[in-house]
């Protein structure tokens, strides 16, 4: 991709968040805890998560799907369940395990996320399904997330058969996200609504 091809697709994405941001501004907190229950069911109903041993999932911020319910039934299954740790300085992530969301065994990172504390690594080559967050997600499985890149750069260490889930409100789905050389598409998208298959024949 040109220079000047990646400098407009960066606008795209600058303007889709803006409007994505402010569809979910619109979302009051009870609405929020709704649709995020019923996106976590019907992650949990999907094969390729009963079939998942090791989960990577995500610390939700502010206005993302909070993962509490699916982090709840994932430990009754017994389940092996990690989280990212971020190293700003190598811009990279860690898979730390987590064994509840518990505040009381949590610290906050830099970059205002939820992290546990004193959690022992685990390798990437482990994670049979990770859920990732974005800011919005298209049927291609195209995603934007939040500039910096982490994601994309930790998926590509993942092992070909993981199977990489994004998870977001119905609201954050759009027809097109613009997409960059680096980026790297998910293989389903989940939201309180519908869920698409993209790459992989998972059910």
């Amino acid at each position: 991709m040109s220079q000047p091809d990646k400098t407009n697709q960066q606008k795209l994405k600058a303007a889709l968040r803006s409007e994505v941001n402010a569809r979910l501004a619109r979302m009051d907190d009870e609405t929020l805890r709704v649709a995020s229950a019923r996106a976590c069911a019907r992650l949990t109903q999907l094969e390729a998560f009963k079939h998942a041993h090791v989960l990577m999932l995500y610390m939700p911020l502010a206005r993302e799907v909070d993962l509490t319910p699916l982090a709840i039934r994932c430990f009754q299954m017994g389940k092996t369940v990690c989280v990212p740790r971020v190293d700003s300085s190598r811009m990279d992530m860690t898979p730390v395990e987590v064994t509840t969301f518990d505040d009381r065994v949590m610290e906050v990172d830099e970059h205002g996320v939820r992290v546990p504390r004193g959690a022992a690594a685990i390798s990437p080559s482990l994670v049979d399904l990770i859920v990732v967050p974005g800011l919005a997600f298209d049927a291609n499985g195209h995603r934007l997330g939040r500039g910096a890149g982490y994601y994309d750069r930790f998926l590509a260490r993942l092992r070909e058969n993981t199977i990489k889930l994004g998870l977001a409100f119905d609201t954050q789905i759009v027809d097109e996200v613009p997409i960059t050389i680096t980026d790297i598409a998910v293989d389903i998208v989940v939201s309180d609504r519908r869920v698409t298959n993209v790459g992989k024949p998972v059910s």
